[in-house]
Parts: structure tokens; sequence; C-alpha cells
């Protein structure tokens, strides 16, 4: 199907549901022009872009350096930076199409109803699916529209997804990958509710140490625990300055138990990805975060990490779904709200101007977090064996084929992309997923 009637079937379908057809019938249609930017999004590959790019650290990936005539070309630029893969230009402008949509149903006044059919929606198609790229930005954009009830929302429901021991392991771990993307990107999603959410995760990880020390669980590979100890270490990478400059947040985050973690006997600054290990401790210690005595013990496991093979032993597969967006025709709905490494106030930078040094003075504005409950359920006899071989066996593409079923032509599947865009990823891990680049 080309371009031009890609776009009205979307635009129709989306009109269907904007006059309110009725609850079944507008959900049934959202969902189909979500599976459609899924199997775009997915057929547009990373494999080129991996190859010599390993050795950089992630937050070496930026990907703001891209030629200034290049950011301006709309449309063109997506062809430009694509090499004319054919998704990349349809997903670019579905993804228009989509961001209207939604920015409609702002104004109109029920997006908050919308949000609630998508949230299902990216829970059954997009949630599981491996290095999905671009399609999961329709829920960013829809935060940023409410971040005060949508933003809030989506952040908790993610958390609680990932808390839940009855969930599959598979969407636990897409969870916290997601959680830790969403709060170090969303710059509208405030300092006290990064706060609470990681207090969460870590209350999680210390209860697993816990549990380990005590011999109850006998997993071998421990995947869910290493992803939450990278998401939280993340997070801080990008949140550390601004949580510190609130007094009361900070004497908060002193309270959790990081050094009990960080320096158990799982070892997760072996596992987790150097690059974002090294800059987390580098802030951490600037910002006095741990005791002395334990930063001599975190740059041996740094130094031993690095002298085996890139990312350590049993490297943790790497995701972060909110990584910055390339595609340029609707980069002008995620920009305004998206936080570029090079935007973030380390707490070793030296910038801090007249409007930091009031906020020392402030307390942060106490959040309610009573939408998760205090309790952290710990599932001791989650199969770590079985998470491995489910993820070997997961598939990069939705379920259903919806695109397939559309184009005629045939020619714009297996595209991939230059190799001069560089993603935050790194080379497969031994457990990353089957067919994954």
């Amino acid at each position: 199907m080309s371009l031009q009637k890609m776009v009205s079937f979307v635009e129709c379908m989306l009109g269907l549901d904007t006059d309110r057809m009725g609850d079944l019938i507008g959900a049934t249609l959202l969902a189909k022009v979500v599976d459609l930017l899924t199997e775009l999004d997915v057929n547009i590959t990373w494999e080129d872009i991996i190859q010599g790019e390993h050795n950089k650290g992630i937050f070496e990936m930026e990907l703001e350096d891209l030629n200034e005539d290049e950011d301006g070309l709309g449309q063109a630029g997506t062809k430009v930076l694509f090499g004319g893969n054919a998704c990349a230009e349809k997903l670019d402008s579905l993804m228009v199409v989509v961001c209207e949509h939604l920015k409609s149903c702002a104004e109109r006044g029920y997006l908050d109803k919308e949000f609630d059919i998508l949230k299902a929606i990216f829970r059954a198609s997009v949630l599981r699916v491996h290095r999905s790229k671009f399609c999961q930005f329709i829920m960013f954009y829809a935060c940023s529209l409410d971040p005060k009830i949508c933003g809030l929302e989506f952040a908790f429901f993610l958390t609680e997804i990932f808390l839940n021991k009855e969930e599959d392991p598979i969407s636990r771990m897409s969870a916290v990958s997601y959680v830790g993307s969403y709060l170090s990107r969303a710059r509208f999603i405030s300092a006290d509710t990064v706060l609470a959410i990681l207090k969460k995760i870590v209350d999680w990880c210390d209860e697993y140490c816990v549990l380990q020390n005590r011999g109850t669980t006998a997993n071998p590979n421990h995947q869910i625990f290493y992803g939450a100890c990278q998401a939280v270490m993340y997070v801080l990478c990008f949140r550390l300055r601004s949580i510190m400059d609130y007094p009361n947040l900070k004497a908060q985050l002193f309270q959790l138990s990081f050094g009990f973690i960080l320096n158990h006997r799982l070892e997760p600054l072996k596992v987790c990805l150097p690059s974002i290990v090294n800059e987390f401790l580098r802030q951490a210690k600037d910002a006095g975060l741990f005791a002395a005595s334990m930063y001599s013990a975190a740059e041996d496991a740094i130094e031993s990490d690095l002298s085996r093979a890139f990312g350590g032993i049993n490297r943790l597969d790497t995701f972060f779904p909110f990584d910055p967006y390339l595609l340029k025709e609707s980069d002008r709905y995620i920009r305004p709200n998206f936080e570029f490494w090079s935007m973030v106030k380390t707490t070793y930078s030296n910038d801090k101007d007249d409007d930091d040094d009031e906020l020392l003075d402030l307390d942060a504005p106490e959040m309610n977090v009573g939408s998760l409950d205090d309790h952290v359920e710990i599932d001791i006899n989650s199969d770590d064996d079985e998470l491995e071989y489910s993820m070997n066996k997961m598939s990069i593409t939705p379920h259903h084929s919806f695109y397939h079923g559309m184009a005629a032509d045939g020619g714009d599947a297996g595209l991939s992309m230059p190799a001069r865009i560089r993603p935050s990823a790194s080379p497969p891990s031994r457990w990353a997923m089957s067919g994954s680049p």
C-alpha cells in the first residue's frame, strides 16, 4: 500500500474512533492502528548500526550530532537518515496522524478515556515486543499531554507490572526497562515522582538480596534483579542531580539501601552495562550517596568487568525503549518533552546558576503514592531458566501480521537502517531474544 493510501486509511480509522462509535469498536480500531505501527517498526532493524559501535558507551551514542540541515527536513530528513527505508517513512507519517489524534482527544476533553484504551493495547501488543524503537512513543506523547494524570498513571502502571509476581518474566523485565527509560527521558515527570518509584524498585531489590542471603531461592541467573538494578542506576544518571536539589528528597534518597544491594554477592555492578555503572558511580561519589569504603570496591568491580568481555560476565541485555527519537517529521511531538543526555545536569557539573541555588532552600511537594501497595512481594520461586528460554523463543514481530496483509508490493520488509545511525544498544548477549539484531 502506498504511503498516501496508508495515511488516509489510518486517518479514517481514527476518525471513526473519534466519533465514539462505542467503546468496543473504538478500542478495536485503535488496536489495529497500533498493530500497524508496531509491524512497521519491527521492519526497521538495527543490524547495520551495531557493527563498529560496540565499544562505545551508552552515553556516547546520543543522536544529537546529526547535521543541522537534516533536522529541518521533516519527512525528507527521515528518508535521508534511513536510506530510503519505506517502513520508516510510512511509520513517520503515521506517527504524525496518531499524535494529532491524541492531541485532538486532549483538546476535546476525553484523553483520559482514550489513554485507558491505549494502556490496554500497549500491555497486549507492545510491551513484549523486543526492541521496538518508535511505536511506544505514542504513550510518551499521550503522557506529555496530561502529565499529572496520564504521565503519573503510566509510570505506576509499568511499576505495578514489574512488582507483580503473577506477571510473566518477560513482561516484568520489559516493564522495568520501560519505567527506567521513561523516568529518565520524560521531562514532565517530577523529581518526587521519580523518587517514589525508585523507592519501590530499590525496596524490591533489597528484599530480593535478603532472600538470597537466607538461601531461600536457587535461581541461577537473576535477570529480573539485574534488570531492576540497571534501571535504577540508569534513572539516577539522568535524575540524581534534580533529586539532590530538594533537601527532603535528598534525605529520602540517602535512606535507600544502595550500598547493601550493589555490594551484594550477586554483584550487579559486574553484570549491568559498564557505561551505566561508571556514570552512576561517578555521580553517586560526587553526591556522597554511599560510604567512602564502597567506592574502591565498586571501582575494582568495574575494572574487573572491563578486563573481561564487553559488558562483563553474563552481560545484561540492553533495552532502553525511549532512546532518542529518529523519525524526523513526527519528532516535533516528542522533542519538546524529551531529555537528551546533553541536557542533563550531573552532580559533578559546575553549571549551577541562581535558579539552582534557590532550589536548595525548597522542599519538593510530598506525593501520595497510594496507588502502589507499600508491601513489596518477591517471587522467590520464579524460574530464571524459564525466563532465558522464553526470551530466546520470543519473536521481535507482533503476533498479528496486519501490515503485511495490507502491503501489495512486498518491497518494504526487511530493509535495514544505515550504519551511520547509532542506537543505544550493544551486541546481543547470550540470553538475548531470538531474532533480535
